[in-house]
């Protein structure tokens, strides 16, 4: 019985194959072509199932035998040189030029194999070093992304995949140090059951990232975040935003017109530019690649920074009159010891009073308010107290 083989000639291969071989997408663009040949019925042309019969046959006619071509190997040519055309057309410029004096399907699709998906030591080793040297740096979150899972489908290509929770762990070493909160949260995550996977993982920082670009695209004018001084210690200040003690109101009553300083402050953010090629330093933790506007203290109330005294001592700024006013990390008002710098202000009724560090209660004679000009922005200051007896013109931050 004669061998018949298939040849549909209607099928329009780029709708079903949509890449071009190229060095990086093997793995892909052999996925898709695989499953066209296998629902054509043509796999066999390419993995070596389908042999070719032979070229010529012999007929015998009475006492002479002759040799004819064979119409089953015309057949069988047919339909490979559909097939090898079909390979010629989802491959890239580049690789086209390595097979295209090959004849048949098969040759091509092992000459590709062995370019592509080459189960060497030297290879394996190769793609693992770049794995390990792989780090985000300056490219965005989806590149790195990319990258490491092209790396990850290479050595899934050759037989070697890795590990989900190997896969893991080099991911997230090859994050920047602004990544560090979540970086330790998911490996905490990691000994708990059930364990995250890859894809998890994946997940979890994307949105941290997200986190972090709505931070750069964040309005940076704003005067009550715009607090700005020039840096000249290396050393970067620590804000505390949440202790307690020294400078603050201590009492609780309150008197005619039921003034309270609480909410009258700012939340204070000190940025200042680094010399070229000098990363960042965070004005809350102290470490270096990123700022306080994306460090991951800022939002836990409970964080306390190590040398409170050396970052406030570098945060000092003078107003139009050339006074100095100075902050204090404890204090939950703005305070003056008189309203000569003042641009409004209005005789205080009530009974409240400060307590200064010594144990001292200040009268408040006045409350005003004003405005302080840095080289860089301009600090509305509303409800600062006038306390004669105070001894320095000081800002004293709300927390």
């Amino acid at each position: 019985m004669a061998t018949t083989y298939p040849f549909p000639d209607n099928v329009h291969v780029s709708s079903l194959v949509t890449l071009k071989l190229t060095d990086s997408n093997y793995l892909l663009w052999k996925t898709q072509f695989e499953s066209l040949l296998s629902s054509q019925k043509l796999i066999g042309f390419v993995n070596g199932a389908v042999t070719a019969p032979s070229k010529n046959c012999l007929v015998v006619n009475g006492d002479v035998t002759t040799e004819v071509p064979n119409p089953q190997y015309e057949a069988w040519f047919c339909t490979d040189q559909l097939v090898r055309s079909w390979l010629f057309g989802t491959l890239s410029e580049e690789v086209l030029g390595h097979v295209h004096n090959l004849q048949t399907s098969q040759q091509i699709w092992i000459s590709l194999a062995e370019n592509f998906n080459k189960s060497s030591v030297a290879r394996e080793f190769s793609l693992h070093r770049s794995l390990q040297l792989l780090s985000k740096k300056d490219k965005s979150f989806s590149v790195y992304c990319r990258e490491f899972k092209t790396i990850c489908d290479s050595l899934s290509s050759i037989g070697k995949p890795i590990d989900e929770s190997m896969k893991i762990f080099g991911f997230l070493n090859g994050l920047g140090r602004e990544y560090d909160p979540i970086t330790t949260v998911i490996q905490s995550s990691l000994s708990k059951l059930p364990t995250p996977t890859f894809n998890d993982v994946i997940s979890e920082v994307q949105g941290f990232d997200s986190k972090l670009q709505s931070y750069d695209d964040s309005p940076s004018a704003n005067p009550h975040l715009a607090f700005m001084t020039e840096k000249t210690n290396p050393c970067a200040p620590q804000y505390q935003p949440n202790s307690r003690g020294r400078g603050g109101r201590f009492s609780q009553n309150r008197g005619r017109g039921g003034y309270s300083t609480r909410g009258c402050g700012f939340s204070q953010h000190q940025s200042s530019s680094t010399p070229q090629g000098e990363r960042p330093i965070c004005q809350i933790c102290g470490r270096t690649g990123h700022t306080a506007i994306k460090c991951y203290n800022r939002f836990d109330n409970n964080y306390q920074s190590e040398v409170p005294s050396q970052a406030f001592a570098s945060l000092r700024v003078s107003d139009e009159n050339g006074q100095e006013w100075h902050p204090d990390s404890a204090a939950t008002a703005h305070i003056t010891n008189s309203t000569s710098g003042l641009q409004y202000a209005t005789s205080y009724e009530g009974t409240d009073a400060v307590m200064v560090g010594d144990g001292a209660y200040l009268p408040i004679t006045h409350i005003g308010s004003t405005t302080i000009s840095s080289a860089k922005s301009t600090i509305p200051l509303n409800d600062v107290l006038v306390c004669p007896d105070h001894s320095h013109l000081t800002l004293i931050l709300y927390t």
